[in-house]
């Protein structure tokens, strides 16, 4: 389990304690049903299983006494991750080392279902396969994590088909009808009323996160002489747009307005986010956000 490893290697060594307790108390149950947890005797009624009977404390009480046990119930966590050849992209640039969105969004997505296990809960995914959107069943176990996150690999190639966000978060919404914990790996795509109102739905439905994976500035390595090509059209993108002010300024202007409408729209809904652009950074960034939705909650 090659990606899963990589996973918790680096969540253990950025704070192993923080990661043993995020999920802790985050679902609660009041009901009662058998289980192996015990939680109080009652007076016997008709039609109770004779198994339950406590015959010792029966006795001491001089009345028939049933046990009640706390119903087990496991979460499901939901991981809704975009795939496209526009992930095989660069998340940020740099001189050493470049990451690739798709292993941002694998290791932010990874982290969340490894944890989500530890705590004893299923995990699910969503994405968009060859054939469009599809959910895979949840689990527990994981090994099926770790085929889950090849697969977003695989529909993140270069060679894969295009990006087809709001119909994975359409698929999303139809898919599932269980309320689960639902947290949406979304690349950094523009911000408008299609995008805002499918996270509407989606966050009448789940408990809902989003993770946005940053999208690198193709005016910065042409600056030190690097070519660049967008993965989405396979076009290179001319030389002369790092060295124009111009164009420069009005990119990261437009940068500047997605990501407010970003913030301000996830404000709105009232949901939790982070954005992600380098894999040292992703893991400490997603510990503090789930770390702070617990005290929250």
């Amino acid at each position: 389990m090659a990606l899963l490893n990589r996973i918790r290697t680096r969540a253990e060594l950025v704070a192993h304690r923080r990661v043993r307790t995020l999920l802790d108390g985050r679902h609660a149950s009041t009901s009662h049903a058998r289980s192996l947890d015990f939680s109080d005797l009652r007076a016997y009624v008709a039609g109770d299983d004779v198994a339950d009977i406590d015959w010792k404390a029966s006795a001491r009480h001089g009345d028939l006494l049933v046990k009640r046990h706390v119903a087990e119930r496991r979460a499901v966590v939901m991981l809704v991750v975009d795939t496209g050849r526009e992930l095989a992209a660069a998340a940020h640039w740099d001189p050493t080392a470049t990451d690739l969105k798709r292993d941002v969004a694998v290791t932010a997505a990874g982290l969340v279902g490894w944890i989500a296990m530890r705590a004893g809960d299923h995990v699910g995914l969503v994405h968009s396969g060859p054939d469009g959107p599809r959910a895979t069943r949840p689990s527990t176990r994981e090994v099926d994590l770790e085929r889950m996150l090849e697969e977003v690999v695989r529909a993140c190639d270069p060679d894969a088909a295009g990006r087809r966000t709001l119909d994975l978060l359409d698929h999303a919404s139809v898919a599932l009808r269980r309320r689960t914990l639902m947290v949406v790996v979304l690349d950094d795509l523009e911000w408008g009323p299609d995008v805002e109102h499918r996270l509407v739905r989606l966050a009448a439905q789940h408990e809902l996160v989003v993770l946005t994976v940053a999208d690198a500035d193709p005016t910065a390595p042409l600056r030190h002489g690097i070519a660049t090509v967008d993965v989405g059209t396979r076009r290179t993108v001319p030389d002369f747009v790092a060295a124009h002010p111009g164009l420069v300024a009005e990119l990261a202007s437009a940068d500047a307005d997605r990501k407010e409408r970003r913030e301000t729209a996830l404000r709105r809904l009232g949901v939790a986010h982070v954005h992600l652009a380098r894999l040292d950074e992703a893991v400490p960034a997603l510990l503090t956000l789930m770390e702070r939705r617990r005290r929250v909650r």
